[in-house]
């Protein structure tokens, strides 16, 4: 066990403890464990490539905001966002082309990450921020996402009216239902049931919504104009494949490109090459798979023997 796992099944003992005496201050305090981005590691090259952007920053629920575009300002616009512990530069080897071809990439660093203010981020205050920047844009043409950033994108493009959504995206290894990454925190820390249950309703009670609410395989379901390309390795260790292909599932006319070995990040030349064909062309991966309406829509995890069976887990927490 690495001393990272350590560390959090220690916390988990703490808050089972806790929720001994006050489980609901164990669920809530459980919950900001949860929403604590860990201490932001902007790379020199990344940093180097942030700096080649025009910046304009804002003040978002009290954080200053960074936001980075490259490309000329009346171009149709690429909006980026991206996972869990990342930051803009993640960005740098797609930029040069989308410009190229005539396009202006906007990107952002929410609370906690890259060079953002500091600050806690959960689902739904991604979501309004992502609503926020792309307001501020004018919408975008395409779309650009990976892990965290992009499921809580496809919720934020159902609020905006049809004019401001994108023609195409690429949406690149990410989740399904909000619920299956909670499960896998709390297994990840040994929490007791009380403790995720207490958490549950610590969240309903903050946004007025239920935990299972928050799925993106739904929402993708409100976005069929919308030309989606799904990429995810099968064999990510992050988040498990079933996601994909249950968001999949969901969202007729999206495609699935598997391209295995590319783990979580998806940083290779192979697909960062087929990325860019489908966004700048709408050209699909060889063998990529269209829902054509066909496919039976799947289910959410429902069960502890279907999360056991679900594949991977968030290696932040272990």
């Amino acid at each position: 066990m690495s001393i990272k796992a350590m560390a959090f099944k220690s916390l988990g003992l703490g808050l089972n403890a806790l929720s001994y005496v006050n489980p609901a201050m164990a669920g809530k305090l459980a919950f900001r464990l949860f929403t604590a981005p860990p201490k932001p590691n902007v790379r020199a090259k990344e940093l180097a490539f942030l700096k080649t952007a025009d910046r304009h920053d804002f003040q978002h629920e009290g954080v200053t905001i960074p936001v980075y575009s490259w490309g000329k300002a009346d171009a149709p616009v690429v909006f980026c966002a991206y996972g869990w512990a990342y930051n803009a530069g993640r960005w740098r080897h797609y930029v040069p082309a989308l410009t190229e071809a005539g396009y202006r990439v906007v990107a952002f660093d929410p609370p906690g990450h890259g060079l953002a203010g500091k600050g806690s981020l959960d689902y739904p205050r991604y979501v309004a921020l992502e609503v926020a920047v792309l307001q501020r844009t004018g919408g975008c043409d395409l779309v650009l996402c990976h892990s965290f950033g992009g499921g809580c994108l496809v919720e934020a493009l159902t609020a905006l009216p049809k004019e401001l959504r994108p023609r195409r995206a690429v949406v690149m290894g990410v989740f399904s239902e909000v619920k299956w990454i909670f499960l896998t925190f709390a297994a990840s820390l040994g929490l007791r049931s009380v403790v995720f249950d207490q958490m549950q309703a610590y969240i309903e009670q903050r946004t007025g919504r239920s935990l299972d609410e928050f799925d993106v395989a739904r929402n993708a379901t409100l976005l069929p104009e919308v030309k989606a390309l799904l990429v995810h390795d099968p064999e990510d260790k992050v988040v498990a494949f079933r996601n994909t292909l249950r968001n999949h599932s969901h969202w007729k006319g999206s495609a699935v490109y598997t391209p295995k070995g590319a783990g979580h990040h998806l940083g290779t030349a192979g697909v960062t090459r087929a990325v860019l064909a489908f966004l700048l062309d709408g050209i699909l991966p060889e063998g990529a798979k269209v829902n054509e309406g066909d496919i039976e829509p799947l289910p959410a995890i429902v069960s502890e023997a279907d999360l056991a069976v679900s594949g991977g887990v968030s290696d932040y927490y272990r």
